[in-house]
């Protein structure tokens, strides 16, 4: 199968994590067809797929990770090979996909003397799922990990990255204050929670965090009906920031300004955290290879400033020296990621993966 038809058929049936289903089977169908006995393909994570090309009988292996699952977004791009059931890849996932096949494909071809783990991850986007591929992992001698990520914001021929953290930790938090519910004729006698969370917005809004923390809050939930004190409210939001580390101090400074509050009008208060993703840590030397693989190779290198993008991609960064760059897709327009019309063009597929070919036999050849 070509790597354009494989992204075609993968955009056309994309699934929301830990549903990926009919993604892995396409996966697996297209594994299965390069019929090369140096590779061997399994399931991982419940949905996802491992593929381990073995070439040497000892020795580490090098992983290559490509995310597989799409959000629940209505397509808006009018493509042929738009989606079929209501969801969207819309942050290129099945780009990455079809880089990561084309990959394979190469180095098969080319019969490279390495190891190799290929990951084709499931539930990115939320739910962590690298950290299950990880449990399933626990035993392979992994000796780096390697990943991009396509952007719009950056034209195509254009990488970008850093040392150290690329990618800022993201933590879901929810914050649920509770009161006591009275008829509203006799507010009095309750305790308001909504008060008690406008109050706490009012002072987030005005508060500054530490340099590179972000706080945001995108969803308030409370009361019941219209006339009554309403007991419970929740606010949802993220915290993203350079390290899990200054997260929880972030969530410290939270705490006490909701208890503070919460105490004023005599409730009561509760955090709890949801997905929770490590910062993405860049291996600086990895990163100068790459510097010298794209000169090479006619792709501009930049130096991105640290972004306060999730990625469950930390994951692996944490356990393994690790890189991961964007990839520059756009053709002079900038939609940008999670739009329903965001639509990296098919030719960008095979050059992103001669690419990582170029680089994979850089790290190679120099160790």
């Amino acid at each position: 199968m070509d790597s354009i038809e494989l992204r075609h058929l993968l955009h056309q049936t994309p699934e929301i994590a830990f549903h990926e289903y009919e993604t892995q089977r396409i996966l697996i169908n297209a594994l299965k067809e390069m019929q090369c006995e140096k590779l061997t393909v399994y399931k991982i994570a419940e949905t996802g797929v491992m593929a381990i090309y073995k070439n040497k009988p000892t020795g580490p292996f090098i992983l290559y990770r490509a995310d597989m699952d799409g959000l629940p977004i209505v397509e808006k791009t009018n493509w042929k090979f738009a989606s079929k059931n209501g969801n969207m890849h819309a942050c290129g996932h099945d780009v990455h996909m079809a880089v990561e096949y084309e990959l394979i494909k190469k180095i098969i071809n080319s019969n490279i003397d390495e190891n190799f783990v290929f990951v084709f991850q499931p539930a990115e986007e939320t739910g962590g799922g690298a950290k299950y591929v990880l449990e399933e992992l626990d035993e392979l001698p992994v000796k780096y990990a390697v990943a991009l990520h396509v952007t719009d914001e950056y034209e195509f021929g254009t990488i970008a990255s850093r040392a150290g953290t690329l990618f800022a930790s993201a933590t879901e938090i929810d914050i649920t204050f509770v009161g006591k519910p009275a008829h509203i004729a006799f507010y009095s006698e309750g305790i308001d929670s909504l008060r008690m969370a406008s109050e706490f917005l009012s002072v987030h809004y005005n508060k500054n965090f530490q340099e590179d923390v972000l706080v945001g809050f995108g969803k308030i939930s409370g009361g019941d009906v219209r006339n009554i004190v309403a007991r419970e409210t929740v606010i949802m939001g993220s915290i993203r920031s350079p390290s899990l580390n200054i997260t929880e101090e972030v969530i410290s400074e939270i705490s006490k300004i909701a208890s503070q509050i919460s105490k004023k009008y005599s409730g009561d208060f509760s955090i709890s955290r949801g997905s929770v993703y490590p910062q993405v840590v860049v291996d600086e030397s990895l990163l100068n290879k790459l510097k010298s693989v794209c000169k090479r190779n006619n792709f501009h290198f930049v130096e991105c400033n640290m972004k306060f993008t999730g990625e469950d991609f930390g994951y692996f960064s944490l356990k393994y020296p690790s890189l991961l760059f964007w990839a520059g897709v756009s053709k002079g327009e900038r939609k940008g990621l999670h739009n329903p019309e965001f639509l990296p063009e098919d030719d960008v597929i095979k050059p992103l993966a001669e690419l990582m070919y170029n680089f994979l036999k850089e790290l190679m050849e120099n160790e």
